[in-house]
């Protein structure tokens, strides 16, 4: 039933009575006037109409209707196009027009489309961009597209990296740098040697935000003298070379090249990379120590900005946040406008800057908090009164890599958010939304004694707002917000997942880092009939620690989630799960020592 175009005529595959009533009145005519073209009875017309997908023409009279659709004019060729469309959609039949090659008027609609793109993802409108991008990406398939369709493909290939990119995308199957990769094959191909350049030039982008500064840094020297570019990208590679050495700490010389490079936008005129480079040019200031410098030229960059777009905001109020914690005197005012900028990249969906300004966050926690021990260094920290020695710290390390599953991702049907008191797992959810592992999310969880403060709306609720705030589409959540326990989120999310049709193959479990494995076990004990892979925030054990700020009871925790572990298959909660001897060892030397708030009450 699958319909298909090259060029101005539509063909089927199989018609069924549902695309023979739809090209009768594409051709306008009536049910005789139809027949007798076609040289049926009038009954067996009536019977298309009436009967739709559920009835098939015998194969002589397919081929008839073949021929009566290739005879047709364009404008009836629309038409039929258009009315399959909405005959399909009310017999719930889905889009039933694909075409391979697009028609004269779609390259002009399709080039519009992209213009309004690029508009979209100015203004950080990313779920309108990406609206624009699937329309035509998803339409067509390259390799049956002429030299002008493949440019077209091209571009919204890029284009779609560019939103991948802005959303904090830039590694895996779905990222930004596949995107890029993709497009430039397509640009070798059409042997367009500007386009190839400039895409080597956001692949060394992303590179630089994975944290690949030596590699990043030499592909923008080597664009930074490239012909293929023009005389603005070949200044910003230089800008970005030195934002790569900066972020290296190598800032003396990075200073020297984007004070070049401010020169040079100067001179073509292009104001807004011109105070870019100075927000730039304050960070490296900022790193080699030079504040009041720092803060003369992030308070010109702030002055200068051109555009107001919610990207810029948060990068110039994180680079002046950032300059204003290097000194003591003005932390407290460092953090809060920090603060700020993380509210504003979190409602606009802005992942990767969010990340860096946690990021940031963290470490100035770190250098105002006592510092937590690691392998080596002083034997005994004292915390929360309680002694926390060198040896407890590497049993905790050892029992919170058992409790994380290392499952490799992959695109599941849904996905399911295990309420907790960590909103981390609300973060991650929606960055894994929106790097298309999963088309649908489901956030599970009443509330508790230890979240009733934190979340009073109940935990799925708090989850649902958050994932709003950074781009998830509401039509993409479903909530359940009755589970008190870790089974009932299964179960009753799975219930909530039947009550709305869907029975997935596969379920992606969004939890804490610490609890994966009990998540594990307890899903494939109440819903075995699913493939099942774990996910959280990728946060190490200090991270987490510092998250929380209270060391002592985050190894509580992992102590009471690996009790539950071991104890849970026993009351049949859960499907048991091997427990390594250095884990049942380092579980047993914390019980001594008096982790144990958290273990269950007999």
């Amino acid at each position: 039933m699958a319909v298909e175009g090259s060029g101005d005529v539509t063909t089927v595959h199989e018609w069924t009575g549902l695309e023979a009533h739809a090209l009768r009145l594409a051709l306008r005519m009536s049910v005789r006037v139809f027949a007798q073209h076609l040289g049926v009875a009038p009954r067996t017309v009536a019977k298309w109409d009436h009967l739709g997908t559920v009835t098939r023409p015998r194969p002589d009279t397919q081929a008839i209707l073949d021929t009566a659709l290739a005879r047709a004019d364009s404008a009836a060729h629309l038409r039929f196009e258009t009315l399959l469309l909405e005959l399909g959609q009310e017999a719930d039949q889905g889009l039933r027009v694909t075409r391979v090659g697009p028609r004269a008027w779609d390259y002009e609609t399709w080039t519009d489309d992209l213009d309004r793109t690029v508009v979209a993802l100015s203004r950080q409108s990313f779920s309108y961009a990406g609206d624009l991008l699937n329309r035509w990406l998803t339409r067509y398939d390259p390799h049956a597209l002429d030299d002008k369709g493949l440019y077209l493909f091209a571009r919204s290939t890029t284009l779609l990296g560019d939103l991948q990119r802005d959303q904090g995308a830039v590694a895996g199957p779905l990222s930004a740098r596949r995107s890029y990769l993709n497009a430039r094959s397509i640009y070798s191909q059409l042997d367009i040697p500007r386009r190839i350049a400039q895409l080597d030039l956001s692949l060394a982008v992303v590179a630089e935000m994975a944290g690949q500064l030596d590699e990043a840094a030499k592909e923008y020297e080597a664009l930074a003298v490239d012909d293929r570019l023009s005389p603005r990208d070949r200044t910003r590679a230089r800008l970005w070379v030195g934002t790569a050495l900066s972020k290296n700490d190598k800032n003396d010389y990075a200073a020297r090249l984007m004070t070049t490079a401010i020169r040079e936008f100067e001179s073509l005129g292009e104001p807004e990379d011109w105070s870019v480079a100075h927000q730039k040019l304050a960070l490296a200031h900022r790193g080699a120590g030079n504040l009041s410098e720092a803060l003369r030229l992030i308070d010109l960059a702030r002055s200068t900005a051109v555009t107001d777009a919610p990207m810029q905001r948060v990068r110039l109020e994180t680079a002046y946040g950032h300059i204003l914690i290097s000194d003591q005197a003005t932390v407290d005012d460092g953090l809060m406008i920090l603060d700020r900028a993380a509210r504003q990249a979190a409602q606009h969906g802005l992942a990767h800057q969010l990340r860096s300004i946690e990021g940031i966050q963290r470490t100035i926690e770190r250098e105002i908090r006592p510092p937590l021990p690691r392998r080596s260094g002083s034997s005994r920290v004292s915390v929360k009164q309680q002694v926390i020695t060198d040896e407890q710290w590497q049993h905790a390390r050892t029992i919170w890599d058992y409790h994380q599953m290392h499952h490799d991702l992959r695109r599941c049907d849904v996905a399911i958010g295990l309420g907790s008191h960590d909103l981390g797992v609300a973060r991650a959810a929606a960055e894994l939304y929106n790097a298309g592992w999963f088309p649908l999310l489901v956030f599970s969880g009443a509330t508790s004694p230890t979240t009733a403060a934190r979340f009073p709306r109940g935990e799925a609720v708090h989850y649902r707002e958050h994932a709003l705030e950074v781009g998830v589409p509401d039509e993409a959540i479903l909530l359940e917000p009755n589970a008190t326990n870790t089974g009932q989120n299964i179960a009753l999310s799975r219930q909530v997942l039947a009550d709305a049709g869907i029975q997935p193959g596969s379920v992606l479990l969004i939890s804490k880092p610490y609890m994966e494995r009990r998540a594990y076990a307890t899903a494939r004990k109440v819903w075995p009939e699913v493939e099942v892979v774990c996910a959280s925030e990728p946060l190490e054990l200090d991270d987490y620690v510092s998250s929380i700020g209270d060391p002592k009871l985050v190894i509580d925790m992992l102590v009471g989630d690996l009790q539950r572990v071991i104890e849970y298959p026993k009351l049949g909660y859960a499907i048991e799960q091997p427990v390594p001897g250095e884990v049942h060892d380092a579980y047993q030397a914390l019980l001594r020592a008096g982790f144990d708030s958290r273990l269950l009450t007999p």
